[in-house]
């Protein structure tokens, strides 16, 4: 069972920017549950029952995971764990200290670097860390929380997703959830592109990234799924473009590959190439003109039906695994219903010129975001007299 909140950075501000990555780990700390939702939780736990939870760009999600005969106490779990009255301010304070060290560590990860990337080139609130900022987190008070808790939680910004072995009886269970408090959801407007920035991370390695990033469409653009089917194209497995440009002609990247990130309300294309340092300028020359031979790719039906037929295939396996659970409460909490064959319908209505459109109207270098990983001030400034 997934419990997803409309909130994260996308709709906080500089001054509370990690707050709902804060509330993500008071609502799912046994230590601070107490009365119904402690004696439930007890309940579940020696049947097995698992909690966990994330904080993404858009929504917050608390997981359930029990047995079947255990779902209406699982529901009603769920349902007392989001009353933010329960929050408290000695429980603010008790978990600040952990969230701080949970930064000084992620500071020190692998996956660091791909977060610094995103919050270098989207514009806004996709551009802030999950996670927040130090000094935003010493300064967040229990009032502020509380009160971000009361709009995370409104009736209008939960969505309740069950999946497994599901009997009629778990509906009474999901209706409870209708009578939460009506107070205002979280909303913003707009659509947010990612910024023509260029950004250099410095460092010694004998190998270094470079991650540029495109405008796209956002996931409620009836051209998504052009852009998805051209980022399959362009970057997805042995037979894409960039793999084929820069490492089995040229053999001048260790690893080359292509996507694209969809979020509601803003989008990006990406190239992710790993290059020797001492071919640096070579392969982001290739790099630069495999990306505008993409920009003016004229594509077969052959090729458009292979690349919408592995992202059907795709999006199959996801409808057979937990990730169905994430699709289904993404949608609804965007106001769409998510249908499998609907999707698949949708990819298999785009057609090469639909394709070459997106490719022509995002694949821009003067509207190209880099960032540089691994590569000092000296070789950005050579890597711009390149571009």
């Amino acid at each position: 069972m997934d419990v997803f909140l409309r909130a994260g950075p996308r709709y906080e501000g500089e001054a509370n920017n990690g707050v709902t990555h804060y509330l993500e780990h008071l609502l799912i700390n046994p230590a601070y549950f107490r009365g119904a939702v402690k004696k439930l939780w007890g309940a579940l736990e020696t049947q097995g029952a698992t909690l966990g939870a994330w904080t993404g760009k858009e929504f917050l999600t608390l997981r359930v995971v029990a047995p079947a005969e255990a779902v209406e106490k699982a529901l009603d779990f769920a349902r007392a764990m989001l009353e933010s009255a329960r929050i408290r301010k000695a429980d603010v304070e008790a978990e600040r200290p952990v969230i701080l060290d949970e930064l000084m560590r992620r500071r020190y990860s692998a996956q660091q670097v791909f977060l610094i990337v995103e919050e270098a080139l989207f514009r806004g609130g996709y551009g802030q860390p999950v996670l927040g900022k130090e000094a935003t987190i010493r300064e967040l008070t229990y009032k502020e929380i509380k009160a971000w808790a009361e709009r995370a939680t409104a009736a209008d910004s939960v969505r309740v997703v069950v999946s497994g072995r599901v009997e009629e009886a778990a509906i009474a269970g999901v209706e409870r959830f209708g009578d939460l408090g009506k107070g205002e959801p979280l909303y913003d407007e707009g659509y947010v592109e990612i910024a023509p920035r260029f950004v250099a991370i410095p460092g010694d390695s004998p190998r270094v990234r470079l991650l540029l990033a495109f405008p796209g469409p956002g996931m409620n653009r009836e051209d998504r799924f052009a852009g998805e089917v051209l980022a399959y194209l362009s970057g997805a497995g042995l037979r894409s473009q960039i793999f084929q440009d820069l490492r089995q002609r040229s053999g001048l990247a260790y690893e080359a590959f292509g996507g694209s990130v969809h979020y509601e309300n803003a989008g990006m294309l990406f190239f992710n190439v790993e290059l020797a340092r001492e071919r640096l300028l070579d392969g982001f020359r290739a790099l630069i003109d495999s990306v505008r031979a993409i920009a003016r790719l004229r594509l077969s039906s052959e090729d458009t039906t292979r690349a919408i037929e592995g992202l059907v295939m795709n999006l199959l396996q996801q409808t057979e695994s937990a990730q169905v659970s994430r699709r289904l409460g993404m949608n609804w909490l965007q106001d769409n219903l998510f249908f499998p064959s609907r999707e698949a319908m949708r990819y298999r209505r785009v057609t090469p010129s639909d394709v070459r459109g997106i490719a022509e109207k995002y694949l821009k270098t003067e509207a190209m975001a880099m960032a540089a990983v691994g590569v000092g001030a000296d070789e950005l400034a050579e890597m711009m007299e390149v571009m």
